[in-house]
């Protein structure tokens, strides 16, 4: 070929390239059939709700301070249709138990197999998943009736919690004394294997009951020692949050009724 010939030659190859080159720019990119495939395809199902009725407490005392046992039994009801209903729920996550608790309107109290002694309300307001906790505590300022405590399960995202302390005098339930405490300090509910990271309660509800792993929560329930000591009367020992969030013991007076949050 004559060297007069590759000039030309070179520069018609090179003017086709490119306009090769801008028309395929104007191509949207090739996608994998498989990548296709991904992000067509349905989400499984979500899985149904199970309601989980929940546990219930129940403590024996001598609440009115007549030598008689007494029993207190735990009752959380819907506001709507004032029958007991479900605390918990499978399979639904934390925020959609809020949702469902609140469109209940649950009321949480106690009832004394002994009609004399009045209902405790414990929460009335519709935002609380039950009780957490209840203890016979024992006469704490020896007037012969037994003192009980109590911790809400609020329908929150908080762990930050209050230990409640109530007496019966004058035929009426008396807060005596309260302190702060977390929720992840609770042992777990029977019934249910729930668990309480730093915003509350998390997803982890699966009802237990009649299983080996609800007679082993049960169990560790019982056991559990809770938060107060009594040195003497009116005198007790208290496990509580400082204000600087450490953890602390401290003896308080209860007939000073002060509290500390």
């Amino acid at each position: 070929m004559k060297p007069t010939l590759i000039f030309p030659l070179l520069t018609l190859i090179l003017l086709c390239s490119c306009g090769r080159l801008a028309k395929n720019t104007d191509h949207k990119p090739l996608i994998n059939k498989d990548t296709i495939n991904k992000e067509t395809a349905k989400k499984p199902p979500a899985k149904k709700l199970i309601p989980v009725l929940g546990y219930r407490f129940m403590i024996a005392g001598d609440f009115d301070g007549d030598g008689k046992k007494e029993i207190l039994t735990e009752h959380f009801i819907s506001g709507v249709d004032h029958k007991e209903t479900c605390k918990f729920y499978e399979n639904g996550d934390y925020d959609t138990l809020v949702s469902l608790n609140y469109d209940k309107r649950p009321i949480s109290f106690l009832t004394c197999n002994k009609k004399r002694i009045h209902d405790l309300v414990i929460a009335p307001d519709g935002n609380s998943l039950g009780l957490s906790y209840l203890k016979n505590e024992g006469d704490l300022d020896g007037d012969g009736a037994d003192e009980i405590s109590y911790v809400v399960g609020w329908a929150d995202w908080s762990s930050i919690n209050t230990y409640v302390i109530m007496t019966y005098k004058n035929q009426k339930w008396k807060d005596l004394y309260s302190f702060e405490i977390r929720d992840w300090q609770l042992p777990d509910l029977p019934q249910t294997y729930n668990q309480y990271g730093l915003i509350g309660l998390e997803n982890k509800i699966v009802n237990t009951e009649d299983t080996a792993a609800n007679k082993k929560i049960e169990k560790d329930l019982n056991d559990f020692s809770g938060f107060i000591k009594k040195i003497a009367n009116n005198k007790i020992q208290i496990i509580h949050f400082t204000d600087d969030a450490d953890l602390d013991t401290t003896v308080v007076d209860i007939r000073k009724r002060h509290r500390k949050k």
